[in-house]
């Protein structure tokens, strides 16, 4: 809301003359148009003496006041009490003018009305009635909002290789180095490497790079804004069933790191390096802050806002489709398929293997298939074989293994198994869902080691 002035003026000679000098006060301007409570105020004072005036004057003081009206107006103060006051402002000659600024803020939300208070001395000029004071006045009401604590965190798993660029103003993933603040974090990262000019060009190796933003949806300053970052491996206690890493794997637990202020719509983004990670863990970025009110009270960083995510994240899909099983005259049931990658990164070390069930016993010679990698949207042929037992399974499972961002994973999907009246003959059968994934820690070997299988490959 604009801030509104009620142009009530008004001059008292302190003699029984009118004094020559006309002061006037030409404008009151809040420096915020919406200030909120707790937001200081600067109110902008323009005060004249009038060019026809026969008298220069001595300004002497100009003050803001609590409006002295004697009505319940919803100010802090009592009527009448002195905001803030400009002593000894100076002399003007008739025409002259000269700004002051008068500084307050608001303890609670509403309409304030103020005074601004102008108290000049006339100068003799050898007339009968030389000297004497002129008061001038002018009301303004300033409309002041409530304060909105509002902190909103968002988060960006990257990878190590996303903060490598050839360009100078941006990464490979499309990350702005030149709105990027640092690198917080105990893994490689070293910060922003800066040119002569002072410039971002660079961002130094980090282990487990995450991009944050810390941006200000509320009325009011978030101050001294630090970020911790804390996460558990995926599957501890959370019902996912990974393969496990070990004993010694790293939880991420680094900060807090300050981000320094946040003013109401500003944003800040850097990046926080959760260090090196021997499995995949869900991550809580947190950051803590205190209002500029909570500042003043000397109230300590007791709000929060948080963002949580995996880390590192999953761009691949593994997929299962076109199957076709059939059954031998033998007995062997085959299954024919492609095992796509519906995601957008690459999937590497794929194996696919008829994992164990009731009545589904694989045979050596087709148990595992090597798929190799599938990149996104593409996918390759296999089949495995093995024997069932149809009088206790309808469906065969298929595992899926995979490599993404250097983490193992495993899924399972199903095709049905053939009627028992068509032995001999081809069935399509039907591609069931995905079934609970599977992690192990990190992969640090070149290739994936198959046991007891024939290793091979059919593209298409």
């Amino acid at each position: 809301m604009l801030v509104a002035l009620l142009a009530l003026m008004g001059a008292v000679g302190a003699a029984a003359a009118v004094p020559d000098a006309r002061i006037a006060i030409d404008g009151v301007d809040a420096s915020s148009t919406e200030p909120v409570v707790g937001e200081r105020v600067a109110v902008n004072v323009s005060v004249s003496n009038s060019g026809g005036s026969p008298a220069a004057a001595d300004v002497t003081s100009v003050r803001l006041l609590d409006a002295g009206d004697g009505d319940d107006d919803g100010s802090d103060g009592e009527d009448g009490d002195a905001r803030d006051e400009a002593t000894a402002v100076g002399a003007l000659s008739a025409g002259d003018a000269t700004d002051v600024v008068l500084w307050t803020r608001f303890d609670e939300p509403g309409e304030h009305r103020l005074t601004v208070e102008v108290v000049a001395e006339q100068e003799a000029t050898g007339g009968e009635e030389d000297g004497g004071t002129v008061t001038v006045t002018r009301d303004v009401i300033v409309d002041v909002q409530p304060a909105e604590v509002a902190l909103d965190v968002r988060t960006r798993a990257l990878s190590p290789e996303d903060l490598q660029s050839d360009d100078e103003d941006q990464s490979a993933g499309g990350i702005d180095l030149g709105g990027i603040d640092g690198v917080f974090g105990g893994g490689g990262g070293g910060g922003l490497q800066a040119n002569e000019d002072g410039e971002s060009e660079a961002v130094q190796s980090a282990d487990s790079p995450v991009a944050v933003t810390v941006v200000n949806t509320g009325t009011s300053t978030a101050d001294r804004v630090s970020l911790t970052a804390v996460g558990t491996p995926v599957g501890a206690g959370d019902g996912d069933g990974g393969d496990g890493a070990g004993d010694d794997e790293t939880e991420p637990d680094v900060g807090p790191f300050v981000v320094e202020d946040v003013s109401p719509g500003e944003e800040r983004r850097v990046i926080v390096d959760l260090g090196p990670l021997d499995e995949r863990s869900n991550v809580t970025v947190t950051a803590a802050f205190r209002s500029e009110p909570d500042s003043r009270t000397g109230a300590s960083a007791n709000r929060t806002a948080v963002s949580t995510l995996q880390y590192p994240p999953r761009e691949g899909s593994p997929t299962v489709t076109d199957a076709t099983v059939r059954t031998t005259d033998d007995g062997e049931v085959v299954v024919d398929a492609n095992l796509g990658n519906a995601g957008t990164g690459e999937l590497e070390g794929v194996v696919v293997s008829v994992a164990d069930a009731d009545g589904i016993e694989p045979t050596p010679a087709g148990r595992e298939y090597f798929v190799g990698s599938v990149g996104a949207g593409d996918f390759v042929a296999f089949d495995l074989r093995t024997a069932a037992n149809a009088s206790v399974a309808n469906e065969i499972p298929i595992r899926i293994a995979y490599t993404e961002r250097g983490v193992r994973y495993t899924e399972t999907a199903t095709v049905a198994l053939p009627d028992s009246g068509d032995s001999g003959g081809d069935n399509s059968g039907t591609v069931g869902t995905l079934g609970t994934l599977g992690l192990v820690g990190l992969v640090g070997v070149a290739g994936v080691a198959i046991a007891g299988a024939v290793i091979r490959r059919r593209d298409v």
